[in-house]
């Protein structure tokens, strides 16, 4: 009986740190995917700018 007790223990501590692991890893990729969006928003600023600005050189 102790040796099961000992063994769902065991267990219960691996299922717990596993899903912290899978909850940090969760939250760093959510966070890489934020900074790609925020730099395809800075690209396309620079592009509109671009184009604006040689849109106002041939006027």
């Amino acid at each position: 009986m102790d040796l099961f007790l000992f063994i769902s223990v065991i267990v219960g501590l691996t299922f717990v740190f596993l899903s912290f692991v899978i909850h940090y890893d969760f939250k760093k990729k959510k966070l890489e995917i934020e900074e790609k969006k925020v730099e395809l928003e800075e690209r396309k600023l620079e592009l509109n700018k671009k184009f604006q600005e040689e849109g106002e050189e041939k006027l």
